[in-house]
């Protein structure tokens, strides 16, 4: 999948990548959650559309897992902004396949890249500006955050509380996440490298000592990973049509 040449050496614009090679294991069903129905369209078909809705952003990397074909069900893989990659066998390894991707194409290193998980069906059009104007004005990379509202107990094996943790100067770290394409590429390839392995673009980047700051989100943009998950995005996608 990655014979596609494409002369990025001139853009200017944001390039999306959204990792989906992931067999969704904990969410407990035989096909992969992102390919689950979400009020009649696939979770990934709603995801992608963000980004090829946007004018905001040039090019949208698709990574899926080489032996997948659901993707090829897709309603919006014959879009033009879409380009499929190959993943591996983490998403670190499946986001860095995208940024080498980008690199053998002339992506220039100032270009700002982000990440969104393909199973944020949620993310709002105010919110991706909302980060997509931080970045512009400031240069530096950031992502979407939420605020811990709920009290946090550090658990033993057996489930026992053995302490609460402060939530003063905790947040969620949501999705997209966005730097420049050489602060990504390189914090990424230096992980790998090393052989440690982070959860996301953000872990990455701040184990290289690159500065991240987070932009809080006006609205919910929930993590589809258990069944329950994909009740809520439902229920918020048909608020926001019903607004």
């Amino acid at each position: 999948m990655q014979n596609t040449i494409v002369d990025l050496s001139n853009e200017t614009e944001c390039i999306a990548i959204i990792p989906a090679a992931g067999s969704g294991k904990r969410f407990g069903k035989k096909k992969a959650k992102q390919y689950q129905d979400i009020n009649g369209q696939k979770i990934l078909d709603v995801t992608l559309q963000i980004f090829i809705n946007s004018a905001r952003i040039s090019k949208v990397l698709l990574i899926v897992s080489p032996d997948d074909e659901h993707f090829k069900e897709l309603t919006s893989i014959n879009e033009e902004k879409i380009i499929v990659i190959d993943g591996g066998d983490e998403r670190q390894n499946s986001v860095y396949n995208g940024l080498r991707f980008l690199y053998d194409n002339g992506l220039p290193d100032e270009c700002p890249v982000l990440v969104h998980d393909a199973v944020r069906p949620c993310l709002s059009e105010v919110d991706l500006n909302r980060l997509l104007d931080y970045f512009d004005e400031s240069k530096i990379p950031c992502f979407l955050a939420d605020k811990v509202v709920d009290s946090f107990k550090k658990i033993g094996q057996d489930n026992q509380v053995l302490q609460s943790v402060s939530r003063d100067e905790l947040i969620c770290a949501l999705t997209p996440q966005m730097a420049a394409f050489i602060d990504l590429k390189k914090s990424l390839s230096q992980v790998i490298k090393s052989g440690l392995r982070v959860t996301d673009e953000v872990g990455a980047l701040t184990d290289n000592d690159i500065e991240v700051f987070a932009v809080f989100a006006n609205d919910l943009n929930p993590k589809i990973t258990v069944e329950k998950d994909l009740k809520l995005a439902e229920q918020i996608l048909n608020a926001r049509q019903c607004n």
